[in-house]
């Protein structure tokens, strides 16, 4: 995949600036915005994406899609668990403030905010995200994003490594939850956020073996996220679900750790 960092064609020194530290940051090239459009600029220089800073956020842009950070339904479940609602991540997490989770597939770290509203200051949580773009977005989104209190987003860390490596350096019992949300293979194509991630995600599916070796990692249990009906949880031992009872709705499938 090529892509190069620009700015909007009304940049100034600031976002040329900016745009010339993540060309350093991301090892790919710069390209100074002319007063051409995003699609003339990809065709003339030959490249996939443009990475385009603008004034309050970054974006990757193709000729016909567009992807940046954004909170998604994050905010809308924390809202719901304060409440006092049943939400099903947290039925199947069963997180509490001061715990500790990894998120294997971090992505735009939509489901790590709601564990970092749930675990609190006092907790963490890791999220690994492999495609260096997407967790580049991520990291600068949380960076500049304040919760449903006004507060900074602190316990939150993002490591650009794939969960099999990352899994595989840490010690036994190192997370209380280890949590997988792979790319769905039915796509949800009235979501044009998800479909604009697709390219950057990798679809490669779990197997028994990083179920081990999250459960390895993890002291209490290991959560995958899922579509019901299209998924092979089955297949990877999991009995336990919380979640939508509709064909296609969102589940959560559950391994408790046998000690």
């Amino acid at each position: 995949m090529k892509i190069a960092v620009t700015t909007t064609r009304e940049s100034d020194e600031i976002l040329n600036n900016k745009a010339k530290v993540i060309s350093k940051d991301l090892n790919i090239p710069y390209i100074k915005r002319e007063n051409y459009s995003i699609r003339k600029t990809i065709i003339e220089d030959d490249f996939d994406y443009l990475l385009v800073v603008e004034k309050d956020r970054i974006v990757i842009k193709n000729e016909d899609s567009t992807l940046f950070w954004h909170p998604s339904m994050a905010e809308f479940k924390i809202k719901s668990i304060k409440q006092g609602d049943n939400v099903a991540i947290m039925e199947a997490t069963q997180l509490e403030e001061g715990d500790s989770i990894l998120d294997c597939t971090l992505g735009l770290a939509g489901d790590a905010l709601i564990f970092s509203a749930i675990v609190g200051k006092s907790g963490s949580v890791v999220g690994t995200e492999v495609n260096k773009y997407i967790a580049y977005l991520c990291k600068c989104g949380l960076e500049n994003y304040t919760d449903i209190n006004g507060e900074s987003i602190t316990n939150i860390k993002v490591i650009n490594e794939s969960y099999e490596k990352y899994l595989s350096k840490q010690s036994d019992n190192s997370f209380d939850v280890v949590y997988f949300d792979p790319m769905f293979k039915e796509p949800n194509k009235k979501s044009t956020s998800i479909n604009s991630f697709r390219d950057f995600a990798r679809h490669r599916g779990l197997t028994r073996e990083i179920i081990l070796e999250a459960l390895r990692v993890c002291k209490k249990r290991v959560v995958i996220k899922e579509r019901r009906g299209f998924n092979d949880l089955d297949n990877l031992g999991i009995g336990k679900y919380y979640g939508g009872k509709k064909n296609g709705s969102i589940i959560y499938g559950v391994i408790e750790k046998k000690i």
